[in-house]
């Protein structure tokens, strides 16, 4: 998927479409120093990273206020969603060279959003409207670490690959997680998990 299919795609103006430009510039200019993305997809930013993560924003609701992104790295889906959406954006990445490149295209573009430097296991409870993640751990894990943002029952959007089934056997201590799966947009063999919390009656 190209540049100007992406583009299509999203259908945003002009203005918002140059941000996405703009991020993609400073990550490439960024790349040779920091592993922001994987080298081999760099050619393919359009389709693997920048439409990869904006399809999650057809499973935010607009009353999100506040989305935290965990793992952010090179800022996907993070970043993208803070270009693209309106909830204010939290980035937790532990690495301080790509916590740096975060908030530095965060004060370029003037984005709303925040980049928590630390251990995703050591953030203090964030209430937030809906928690992402891109690739960076089990959903057992993702769950475990995630345990104290997890009390006022948040959606949890996940993109995962092929294998996210064999994962989800852990749901089986989680009796209040109901758990949806939608088809990629972007790959053919990976999913959009939801997490969503049966609020207590």
């Amino acid at each position: 998927m190209s540049k100007v299919a992406v583009r299509e795609a999203l259908n945003v103006s002009r203005e918002t479409f140059a941000q996405l430009e703009a991020y993609v510039a400073l990550l490439e200019k960024w790349q040779p120093k920091i592993n922001l993305i994987a080298n081999s997809t760099v050619p393919d930013i359009w389709q693997r990273h920048v439409w990869d993560s904006a399809q999650l924003l057809d499973h935010i609701p607009s009353s999100a206020r506040t989305i935290l992104d965990v793992g952010s790295g090179g800022g996907f889906p993070g970043l993208i969603l803070a270009i693209l959406g309106e909830a204010r954006v939290h980035m937790v990445e532990s690495d301080q060279r790509k916590s740096i490149f975060l908030q530095t295209v965060i004060r370029e573009l003037g984005l709303n959003a925040e980049v928590h430097n630390r251990r995703l296991e050591t953030l203090p409870p964030m209430a937030p409207d809906i928690i992402t993640s891109r690739a960076l751990a089990t959903v057992e894990k993702l769950l475990d670490w995630l345990q104290p943002q997890l009390e006022t029952g948040p959606d949890c959007l996940f993109l995962k690959g092929a294998k996210v089934e064999e994962e989800l056997t852990i749901l089986a201590s989680y009796p209040n997680i109901t758990a949806s799966m939608f088809q990629s947009a972007s790959s053919a063999d990976g999913v959009v998990l939801k997490l969503s919390f049966m609020k207590n009656a």
